[in-house]
């Protein structure tokens, strides 16, 4: 038997609002964003390759983006997703793997989601106009160093390996209510 993703020390709230987010969703996006040559820029793209290993399902689809989520557009435009969840490090003076979800007036308003920040918050205004009820997710993990040739670190390592399964596990949830 699996723990459960609130014996992972998620919070009730946290947990809700990925719950929210999936509720509805038809098609989903997950964005994998960073730089692997930065140690723990890399996580969201640590996190994404956890979940490319899982048996998603086919609403679910990963986009490894590295450093320019931007040259994607074409390819989430075609795919139409109505939720987009978009994985990056974020230096939100926590501690190092600490995990938060951020919206997106957050971000516009100068909070900085790693270093791609005017291309994630634009992504969602092109996207807009072609598919008017989307949804956007955006969640950072703090790096605890994100020099060039460095590897991840053990807090984001870990905090990625939970926050991967937390997704897996309610998107399985997800799933089956589909059904």
């Amino acid at each position: 038997m699996s723990e459960s993703s609130k014996d992972k020390g998620f919070t009730e709230e946290f947990i809700q609002n990925i719950d929210d987010f999936l509720n509805g969703a038809d098609k989903l996006a997950i964005l994998g964003i960073g730089n692997e040559d930065n140690g723990d820029d890399a996580v969201g793209l640590y996190v994404l390759m956890s979940l490319q290993l899982a048996n998603l399902p086919d609403w679910v689809t990963n986009f490894y983006c590295e450093r320019v989520p931007e040259h994607f557009l074409g390819k989430i435009a075609k795919l139409g997703p109505n939720r987009i969840l978009l994985l990056d490090a974020a230096d939100m003076k926590e501690i190092p793997g600490a995990i938060a979800i951020f919206s997106k007036e957050a971000i516009s308003k100068g909070f900085h989601l790693s270093t791609h920040t005017l291309s994630v918050t634009m992504l969602e205004e092109f996207l807009k106009p072609d598919i008017p009820d989307l949804v956007t997710l955006y969640v950072g993990i703090q790096p605890k160093n994100m020099l060039f040739q460095t590897p991840l670190s053990d807090e984001c390592t870990n905090a990625a390996d939970e926050f991967a399964d937390l997704l897996i596990e309610r998107i399985d949830l997800a799933d089956n209510t589909r059904n």
